[in-house]
């Protein structure tokens, strides 16, 4: 059979290329549009991390006006006691600082100093500094200044007219502490002391927990909280246990036991 040149010539190229049969514009694969995908867009960072600067900022100027611990070179700490009086561990707690001839820093929750006035009378009279903690314990650091006003007012009011004292310290339930605790603290006269030796033993820590929390975070100056109301379930058996243990320690070591007062005293 004969084919003519044009033929063959058609017949070459389109082996050449592996096309067997027409192309459908439909049966394309569409790729992407490179201008309908653009880059995501990222907003710049330095408002982030101005906020983030502010809040450090502000939680530094708060942490400075807390006392935590009076670094200074001579051995002396101060033993505090948070949340009571109550009936059943005060008198105790008292009974071992009278027989060690120590004196402690007491925080007082105004609710209870209402509820036991011959407690905390006895707390004054055996020589013991009263601080203010709040009038029912609330985290302060979510209320109104309003709120928080009225809880250390009320308090100071109760423990003056128990005692014939008026705090000038304050402990802000919880540790916490906000701006507006601070210059409602403030605004009443009252300097803000937190602490550097947390015991736990609220949480129901073993005494020899409690004496390890003592020995791994004690240095000169340091503020140790304990308590002497409340604490897991109500109980405070462990406290009691430990205190001697804990006196005893701290004397082995060096240390002279004051109260918060004397310790800023001697800064």
């Amino acid at each position: 059979m004969k084919v003519s040149l044009t033929a063959l010539i058609l017949f070459v190229i389109l082996g050449m290329t592996g096309c067997s049969h027409s192309v459908q514009p439909e049966s394309l694969v569409s790729l992407p549009n490179t201008q309908v995908i653009s880059p995501v867009h990222i907003e710049p960072q330095q408002k982030v991390i101005k906020k983030i600067d502010d809040s450090n900022s502000e939680q530094k100027s708060e942490s400075a006006a807390v006392i935590n611990n009076v670094k200074k070179d001579g051995l002396k700490v101060a033993l505090t006691f948070d949340d009571g009086p109550d009936e059943k561990y005060t008198p105790l707690i008292l009974d071992i600082l009278k027989k060690e001839q120590v004196k402690a820093t007491f925080f007082v929750v105004g609710e209870h100093a209402k509820e036991h006035p011959k407690m905390l009378k006895r707390v004054v009279d055996e020589g013991h500094v009263i601080g203010n903690h709040s009038w029912d314990h609330a985290n302060l650091s979510e209320a109104t200044a309003d709120k928080i006003e009225s809880e250390i007012v009320s308090t100071d009011d109760m423990i003056k007219q128990i005692t014939g004292v008026t705090p000038t310290l304050f402990r802000a339930p919880y540790g916490a502490v906000s701006p507006q605790v601070l210059n409602a603290s403030m605004k009443s006269g009252h300097q803000v002391i937190g602490w550097s030796v947390d015991t736990l033993d609220w949480d129901g820590k073993s005494v020899p927990q409690i004496l390890n929390n003592v020995r791994k975070e004690v240095g000169p100056g340091a503020i140790i909280l304990q308590h002497f109301a409340g604490g897991k379930h109500g109980k405070l058996g462990n406290t009691v246990e430990a205190l001697p243990q804990i006196i005893s320690y701290l004397r082995q070591k060096g240390y002279t036991l004051v109260t918060v007062p004397e310790l800023l005293a001697a800064n």
